[in-house]
């Protein structure tokens, strides 16, 4: 006899062990998916490689989204860290997932191809970032080789050299994290953006925890102070 069809939200046991894979409820389906889901693999990837991040639009699925982990540590932490935090107006609601994810078996039995797989697991890059990455990669190099000037402290942030599609609400969801935002300014014509904060100390800490950070695999922020 055929068992009776489990909506993703009756496959999940509160005392479920721990698993690569986290099941997340309560998004804002007003927002656009792609928006959405960009947002959530910076929240995410700050705690480990993810692998994979599922949508769908359809009406079963709307407002979920499952997370796949490299490994079971990467995935608790995330889970644990990232639990309530509003995101779109709306808490995330984070349990493990009730099965692994099919990537893991495909890995484990050798049904794996790696071009195929970069291209399902990866958030969709606009090609706009495309044309930018050649250029990205050569600054990149320069920042490395020379001592970057943060600028003098303050409580406003300057994002530079962003790429065309990131939006301000993207933003918004990254830099709220941190204890004390209070607004951003997003210049799309000249690629950059301002982040207040309501003191100096405030900006400091998102200052250090996302300067560098990779909003995609090939595309870091570039954070410092504005000059006042």
């Amino acid at each position: 006899m055929n068992q009776p069809y489990l909506h993703p939200a009756q496959q999940i046991n509160q005392d479920s062990a721990p698993k690569e894979t986290l099941y997340v409820t309560g998004l804002n389906d007003k927002v656009r998916l792609e928006d959405l889901k960009f947002v959530l693999y910076i929240l995410f990837s700050q705690f480990g490689e993810v692998l994979q991040i599922v949508m769908k639009k359809t009406q079963k699925l709307r407002g979920q989204a499952f997370i796949v982990f490299q490994n079971i540590t990467y995935a608790t932490n995330a889970k644990s860290a990232l639990s309530g935090m509003m995101v779109y107006e709306k808490p995330l609601i984070i349990e493990f997932a009730y099965k692994k994810s099919v990537i893991f078996d495909r890995m484990e039995g050798k049904f794996y191809y790696k071009q195929k797989q970069q291209k399902e697991l990866q958030p969709n890059i606009p090609t706009d970032l495309i044309k930018e990455r050649k250029q990205k990669k050569i600054e990149d190099k320069l920042n490395n080789n020379t001592v970057f000037n943060q600028g003098e402290v303050n409580n406003v942030l300057l994002i530079e050299s962003l790429p065309s599609f990131v939006t301000e609400n993207m933003l918004s969801e990254l830099f709220r994290q941190y204890p004390g935002y209070s607004l951003i300014k997003l210049i799309n014509a000249r690629g950059l953006a301002f982040v207040e904060y309501q003191n100096d100390d405030q900006a400091t800490v998102a200052l250090k925890g996302l300067s560098n950070f990779k909003i995609t695999p090939e595309c870091q922020l570039k954070v410092k102070y504005a000059k006042k």
